[in-house]
């Protein structure tokens, strides 16, 4: 058997997707296989995987209607022999050393179940500064603690980075479609079970940008989905059978989320985020609705200071 096998969901992606495959080829761990999932595309994907697949008989190719990442995924799973368990995107690549850095860091840290790493992206024409910003953002957070505060921002590590222990996935549910982003739901679910997340400091993955990728034109990544995401995460948790809560934040977003929270016979104390945090602390549970990292942490700070603690008390939306 294997030690890792590659899930690689593959739809329309012809115009990358040897890149991709050359990419995993290079890796100087060879220990793995690969489970290309042909998710019903149209143009030369389906091909292109079998011709790879007569080269290279770690590819395993799989042809199915178009039912989505969740669903790919889902029987790339069922079909691996491998006890770990890795991502890999038919757009992106891999740098050659990222298994086995990562294969050697879950073989000598047992209790973390998610691997990942530092990413780039590319070609830098095709995304401005808010991809920057996420870039930034992401490639900072290098602890457990770091990645599950802020899960409910954004993907705390990228889906296509990450290694995975396949006990840990199968126990958290797996891949599930609900309408929204598969891999911030995943985060969620691993982090609430008790898994631990890690992230190497080596930039090992290329996480290329273009107009047709999924993050872009899948409405499962809009930004009314994110929404239902985070509102169905707050409400099995921090706000579960609340019937009061504080609100904390600025402008539109505010508004938003203020509107999302309310429900009959609940009570929503807002506070302007605008003010400096005060001496008191607010009544938990407590929303801070906060785009901005320095906003995050100067609140953070003041929160945790008056002795409320992350998670139990309160939590950042963004």
């Amino acid at each position: 058997m294997p030690a890792i096998s590659v899930l690689l969901p593959v739809r329309d992606a012809a115009p990358w997707l040897g890149a991709s495959l050359a990419s995993l080829a290079r890796q100087t761990f060879r220990d793995f296989e690969v489970i290309a999932v042909d998710d019903g595309s149209r143009d030369d994907s389906g091909p292109l995987l079998e011709r790879w697949a007569r080269r290279d008989p770690r590819l395993r190719v799989a042809h199915t209607p178009a039912r989505g990442l969740p669903a790919a995924l889902t029987t790339a799973l069922g079909l691996a022999r491998g006890r770990l368990i890795a991502r890999h995107d038919a757009d992106d690549l891999s740098h050659r050393r990222r298994f086995a850095l990562q294969h050697a860091f879950l073989a000598a840290h047992r209790g973390v179940a998610v691997v990942g790493c530092r990413v780039r992206l590319f070609p830098a024409a095709a995304f401005g500064d808010g991809m920057r910003r996420w870039a930034r953002w992401h490639n900072g957070l290098m602890t457990h603690e770091a990645m599950a505060r802020e899960a409910l921002i954004d993907s705390p590590l990228a889906h296509g980075t990450a290694l995975m222990r396949r006990p840990a996935l199968e126990r958290a549910g797996g891949w599930i479609e609900r309408g929204w982003a598969e891999d911030v739901d995943l985060w969620l679910r691993l982090i609430a079970d008790g898994a631990r997340l890690a992230k190497l400091r080596q930039t090992l993955y290329g996480w290329r940008q273009h107009p047709a990728s999924a993050t872009r034109r899948d409405p499962r990544y809009g930004r009314d989905r994110f929404l239902a995401l985070r509102l169905a995460a707050l409400e099995a948790g921090l706000l579960a059978g609340a019937e009061r809560l504080t609100l904390v934040g600025v402008g539109a977003s505010l508004a938003v989320w203020r509107a999302a929270l309310t429900r009959p016979g609940r009570r929503i104390d807002v506070i302007d985020g605008r003010m400096r945090p005060g001496h008191a602390a607010p009544a938990p549970p407590v929303v801070l609705v906060f785009g901005a990292p320095a906003a995050r942490e100067r609140w953070r700070a003041a929160l945790t200071a008056n002795g409320l603690s992350e998670g139990d008390a309160f939590v950042f939306v963004a």
